[in-house]
Parts: structure tokens; C-alpha cells; sequence
């Protein structure tokens, strides 16, 4: 099954400041519940960095909650008339697929900031039949933390 998620806001900030919170992964946990990112290679910046985000609790090496894998597939940071866009591949182990983030300039210290996931599930029907009830509370999940991530920015450019 195939999922779709896609979402956004404005945020009263440049779109280098939102750019740069957005991909200071420690501080994903700023602006997404419950959620710890861990970079798991040298670098944090750039194509190729690996990372893990557990949304839940590490209880010693065991993580209980929805472990996301993922890789940086696309770096391009906003700058004067160019609109940013970070790409991640989800590797696993609970969902796969692409998500792509874009950070466009939208006027004197305004942005605007997208989300577009798309999910690989495996399962059958009940798989389906659960996560087409769960999808609306995903994308309100998304949006509200989109919108945590912009006030955040603000507060930080003010």
C-alpha cells in the first residue's frame, strides 16, 4: 500500500532560517512529538548523511516506537531566487519511500515550507484498512508539526 502525505505553512522568517532549522536533526525533536533523530554517519549536512528517527523511547539498545531510517538524497539549500529542497529516501523498517521538504522564499522575510511523503507500507487489507483510518490524523500530525517548526523560527529571528 501506498500512502500520500502532503502539507505546508508560512512562516514569518527567511528561507535560510527555516532551511537551517529544518536540518539541524538534533533538533527534530524541537518540532516533531516525541521524536529523537540520531545521525549515523561523520557528517550532518550534504547528500548521503544517514540518519535514524525514533519516535518513542530507547530503552537501553531496544527501541519501542516507529524507528525511521533514512538517507539524504537531495541537498539543495535556498538561496536568492532558488528554492530549497532537502530529499530523503525512508529505508525502513516500518515504511519506505521518498519525502521531499521545499523552502521557498515567498516575499520580504517570508517563507513557505512543504512536505510531501510518500509511503510504502507492507501488509494486506488490514494493513490498508488501518492506515486509510490513521492517514487524516498523519497529515494533521504533519501539518501541526510544520507549524511548530515555523513558530520555532520565528521566535529564533525576532
Amino acid at each position: 500500500m501506498s500512502v500520500r502525505l502532503q502539507t505546508g505553512t508560512t512562516v514569518r522568517a527567511p528561507a535560510e532560517a527555516v532551511w537551517s532549522r529544518l536540518t539541524d536533526w538534533k533538533g527534530q525533536s524541537d518540532w516533531i512529538p516525541m521524536t529523537t533523530v540520531t545521525v549515523l554517519t561523520k557528517r550532518s549536512d550534504g547528500v548521503g548523511v544517514r540518519a535514524a528517527a525514533l519516535s518513542g523511547v530507547q530503552l537501553g539498545p531496544v527501541p519501542l516506537g516507529l524507528l525511521d531510517r533514512f538517507m539524504v538524497t537531495g541537498w539543495t539549500p535556498p538561496a536568492a531566487g532558488r528554492v530549497g529542497e532537502l530529499e530523503v529516501l525512508h529505508l525502513g523498517p516500518y515504511f519506505t519511500g521518498p519525502g521531499v521538504f521545499r523552502v521557498e522564499a515567498c516575499g520580504p522575510g517570508r517563507s513557505t515550507v512543504t512536505c510531501t511523503e510518500l509511503f510504502d507500507l507492507p501488509g494486506g487489507r488490514a494493513v490498508e484498512a488501518v492506515v486509510g483510518l490513521l492517514v487524516p490524523v498523519m497529515r494533521v500530525a504533519l501539518r501541526s508539526s510544520l507549524s511548530k517548526l515555523g513558530r520555532l523560527v520565528e521566535e529564533e529571528v525576532r
